[in-house]
């Protein structure tokens, strides 16, 4: 995994995989593994790293080159929780 910085310079030039898919976790630089992950958006794993609330936590992006089902489904998964603690998913209710 590499850092969002370090991701579009690598992901410039003819030397990117045909149809890879990016996965997204948020990392901390003290912990050897991702702490939350994975996301199929950076924008779900952005709310993850709010939501783990360390000022180092940061989002990392991973090329694969499938998506199994289950996994799908974790990403999508984790997604939608880490959006609701993140407050993200509020929308205003009008009471009209």
């Amino acid at each position: 995994m590499e850092n969002l910085q370090q991701r579009s310079s690598a992901l410039t030039g003819s030397a990117c995989p045909k149809k890879a898919t990016e996965l997204f976790y948020v990392t901390h630089p003290k912990v050897p593994k991702a702490l939350l992950g994975p996301f199929l958006t950076e924008a779900d794993a952005e709310c993850g790293r709010v939501v783990m609330r360390s000022a180092e936590a940061q989002v990392t992006a991973c090329l694969v080159d499938a998506v199994d089902d289950i996994t799908h489904w974790h990403a999508v998964n984790n997604g939608q929780v880490c959006r609701a603690f993140a407050g993200a998913d509020r929308r205003e209710v009008n009471h009209g």
